[in-house]
């Protein structure tokens, strides 16, 4: 258990996809420059030191309002969770390892790297496309926040600790606690 869960003051994670997390050194240091507050702490983790003995904080809030951007920064990441880690083509679902980002109108036909001109596709599927203008199942079009939240809702998220659902406001059924880290 090493991970605390970051929230804005609104009680929304800074970012979904990563989670946003801070280590729990970062966690304690903050909350000594009153930057958080401890929302929750894990039950059998102390941190102690020479005159004080801690609980680690599991969940912390900022204490200022963090501003969210309405635009969304364009990423390999952000480009994958937007197609929910499908390939475009085919429409099969894959890890992020096994896809490639694909422009719609090649580079070679003057097609650039933005939003409205790139998807995600299996390697299978970008070999055999090609240089060619291909249209993908859907277009594709440049997000803002709260559709990459809506979109990162859906899919299944792993936290080291079962206290964190309540806070994420996560569908039950897509959260898995990850047992390696919250051992």
């Amino acid at each position: 258990m090493q991970d605390v869960l970051l929230l804005n003051q609104d009680g929304n994670p800074l970012t979904l996809w990563p989670l946003s997390t801070l280590s729990w050194q970062q966690a304690i240091k903050a909350l000594y420059l009153d930057k958080v507050t401890v929302l929750r702490s894990y039950d059998d983790w102390i941190c102690h030191s020479q005159h004080l003995a801690l609980p680690v904080p599991s969940v912390v809030m900022m204490a200022r309002y963090h501003q969210q951007q309405g635009t969304v920064n364009f990423t390999r990441r952000n480009i994958f969770l937007r197609d929910r880690f499908h390939c475009q083509y085919c429409l099969h679902q894959f890890s992020a390892d096994h896809l490639t980002i694909d422009h719609v109108i090649p580079k070679s036909r003057g097609g650039g790297m933005r939003w409205k001109n790139v998807v995600t596709a299996c390697h299978k599927c970008n070999l055999s496309k090609g240089a060619n203008i291909v249209q993908p199942s859907q277009p594709p079009f440049e997000p803002n926040y709260w559709q990459m939240v809506k979109i990162a809702k859906t899919l299944h998220i792993k936290i080291p600790h079962s206290s964190w659902q309540e806070y994420l406001q996560w569908p039950i059924h897509l959260v898995k606690i990850d047992q390696a880290k919250a051992a």
